[in-house]
């Protein structure tokens, strides 16, 4: 089963702040989805002076990792107005 990460889990799993090898061989034994999301609020953290980027290439240091996308799309449906 693969695993969802949260933004800080994939932002210190890009830090290289992890050091809980269980969660570690976990993650790499099971895979693990990113949410498209987590870009986003990276990006929006940075840019507010909360937190330093990992790289100014996110999405393409996820893809690295062989992690997967969980793309959000919108609910398409007649508008009820």
């Amino acid at each position: 089963m693969r695993l969802l990460l949260d933004t800080c889990i994939v932002y210190d799993w890009l830090m290289g702040e992890i050091k809980d090898r269980p969660s570690i061989e976990r993650i790499q034994t099971e895979g693990a989805i990113v949410s498209s999301v987590s870009v986003w609020e990276m990006a929006i953290k940075n840019g507010l002076g909360k937190m330093p980027l990992p790289s100014p290439q996110i999405a393409e240091d996820i893809e690295a990792q062989g992690f997967q996308w969980l793309h959000i799309t919108p609910l398409l449906r007649p508008e009820p107005f």
